[in-house]
């Protein structure tokens, strides 16, 4: 098989079609998630709002303008989403489940972003990942699942249930609008940091991995400083690696809205054991500057 060059026009096609693909997936789920309740709550509203003009200031997406154009008319409803989110499903390959992945994320941030998990929506939860098991095997999703499940086992949900589903939500999908004020969709989930007691120490000899998009510019220059300190870094996450390091912004060419394959597969051997500790790039040149 030809392998195509890091940068080139090939490669950047076929990101540029996967991400668009990633994008739309995304914004139909959390649609569905903003309705799964059967009705447009006022909570709803504000970041409806905000992860429109988002995607479409960022992606330019097309139906997002229009809910943004609704509103500003004050013709926007419950039934134009529901509209909306049916027909950009029913253009959804089935089959494909990182389209499933990034529309059950989409969901999910779409169903909590007012801070409250209902009944219904907690059945949805259930419903989805019933139907497509390949989903469980993502990591943070079965404890979505579990929650959800315990929680509507009586037919109601109370508010430390919801609660702890909403937790098990943010675990992969970060914070929602009602702890920010703002979309997280193009940010980092939030993830356990490993905080470093004597940084220059546990730095030699240990094997670091970069991933997502480094405000520090070019990235060779931390993978140098690095190098420097005794350390090794790597390309790719195996059961070797101590360290994953994680950009302050989400990479475009993650295979999710908020994590990629390198932090997929660490969150993968967590569950295994301690490692590989995961670790933000701003505490990483805290420890270099001293």
């Amino acid at each position: 098989m030809t392998q195509l060059p890091v940068g080139g026009y090939a490669l950047a096609k076929i990101h540029a079609a996967n991400n668009d693909k990633k994008y739309f997936c995304h914004l139909t789920g959390f649609l569905e998630g903003v309705i799964a309740s059967g009705y447009l709550e006022k909570a709803e509203f504000a970041p409806l709002l905000v992860e429109c003009r988002e995607f479409f200031e960022k992606i330019g997406d097309p139906d997002a303008y229009d809910i943004l154009e609704d509103f500003a008319a004050d013709i926007l409803d419950y039934e134009t989403i529901k509209a909306c989110a049916y027909s950009r499903a029913a253009e959804i390959d089935p089959t494909c489940d990182k389209s499933a992945l990034n529309r059950f994320l989409g969901f999910c941030r779409g169903i909590a972003c007012d801070g409250v998990i209902k009944v219904r929506e907690a059945k949805s939860l259930v419903e989805i990942l019933s139907n497509r098991q390949a989903l469980l095997e993502v990591p943070g999703v079965l404890e979505i699942f579990n929650t959800a499940s315990d929680a509507i086992s009586d037919g109601i949900v109370e508010q430390e249930e919801s609660e702890e589903i909403a937790r098990a939500i943010t675990a992969i999908v970060g914070d929602s609008y009602i702890d920010t004020g703002l979309s997280t969709a193009f940010g980092v989930a939030v993830f356990d940091e490993y905080r470093f007691s004597k940084f220059k120490d546990e730095v030699v000899g240990s094997i670091f991995v970069l991933t997502g998009s480094f405000k520090t510019s070019p990235r060779k220059r931390l993978e140098l400083h690095l190098s420097n300190l005794g350390a090794t870094v790597n390309n790719v996450v195996s059961g070797k690696t101590q360290f994953l390091i994680i950009g302050g912004e989400a990479s475009r060419d993650w295979i999710e809205m908020n994590r990629g394959l390198k932090l997929r597969k660490a969150l993968e051997l967590r569950q295994k054991s301690a490692s590989p500790h995961l670790v933000s790039e701003a505490q990483i040149m805290r420890h270099l500057k001293n």
